[in-house]
């Protein structure tokens, strides 16, 4: 690779020429004399072997290869006043950016905290939702920092796990409805079952098949909050976690809620990033994010239905 020999004061000067039109006025804007700014340019010129200004008229203008030069330079200044701003930031004590994939039950019920914790620790942050697969696969190419997600089979070695929560399935139903065991719900009710193509989906139906329980699935549907509103005006049943019930607190009075039978059916929430990232900021992240979230689930959850927590 040839060695570079212009340096970005040569840049700026010859972009501040192009912007102002003349040697002249350009000497004035970087408070230089003309004679250094030409100076300059005539360097970068050299560099370059290029002829970057057509000096004949006036205003002078960029040569075909000068308006090559002058985009390039455009991009190579901006880039560097990022990288300037982001050590900076990275100085004082903040990330300069963070890229955050959660999954929906994650951003209903705790989306708007994060955010709050993350305000004064990050300067610039995006978040999406999505599910579990196209969280792991914005992660993995590049597109996100870090995701909030649900685990389904395994992690690939190029990413980082945090544990964040580990949390059980139960039988959901109307508030009216008898007690009865699942053998009983899948003869007598329609099952409402989450989209099979979401990890949610696969996993509880899966779970259903392995007990050879075989209910009638009248709804399929991608969202928790939909499903449970469904149960609440009593039109079937399903398998959820406190943290799906979370979705809409509201709905708490007119479901109830019923342990499954041993070995029962759990589900584990994480904290991934790319290995070597991040690793100074994500262990504290996610011991917070994991307090924020059990805290707002237990405090509707608990009085309710103790059962979930066994002291």
């Amino acid at each position: 690779m040839k060695k570079v020999t212009f340096d970005l004061h040569q840049l700026r000067a010859f972009i501040t020429v192009i912007d102002t039109g003349s040697f002249s006025a350009a000497a004035r804007q970087l408070n230089q004399t003309q004679s250094a700014v030409s100076q300059l340019i005539l360097q970068l010129e050299k560099s370059l072997d290029s002829q970057l200004i057509d000096r004949r008229n006036r205003p002078v203008k960029a040569t075909l290869l000068g308006h090559e030069c002058y985009r390039f330079s455009m991009k190579i200044l901006s880039e560097c006043g990022e990288m300037q701003n982001w050590l900076h930031t990275i100085d004082s004590g903040k990330l300069p950016r963070l890229r955050l994939g959660l999954v929906d039950s994650v951003v209903a019920i705790a989306g708007l905290q994060i955010l709050k914790y993350l305000q004064p620790k990050v300067d610039k942050v995006s978040q999406i939702t999505g599910t579990a697969p196209e969280l792991l696969a914005a992660l993995q190419s590049g597109k996100l920092d870090v995701i909030v997600t649900m685990i389904h089979g395994d992690v690939p070695e190029s990413l980082s796990l945090y544990p964040l929560i580990t949390e059980r399935f139960f039988a959901v139903t109307p508030i009216g409805w008898p007690e009865q065991t699942l053998e009983q719900l899948c003869k007598r009710h329609n099952y409402i079952a989450y989209a099979n193509w979401t990890p949610t989906g696969a996993q509880t139906l899966n779970w259903l098949k392995w007990r050879n329980l075989k209910p009638n699935i009248q709804f399929e549907l991608a969202r928790a909050d939909h499903i449970l509103s469904m149960i609440a005006s009593g039109q079937g049943w399903t398998l959820a976690t406190p943290m799906f019930l979370a979705n809409d607190f509201s709905l708490l009075s007119s479901l109830n809620c019923n342990p499954l039978p041993a070995p029962g059916l759990s589900r584990k929430m994480a904290i991934l990033c790319r290995e070597g990232e991040l690793e100074n900021f994500i262990p504290s992240f996610t011991a917070d994010i994991k307090q924020l979230v059990e805290a707002t689930i237990d405090e509707h959850m608990a009085e309710r239905w103790p059962w979930m927590y066994p002291r």
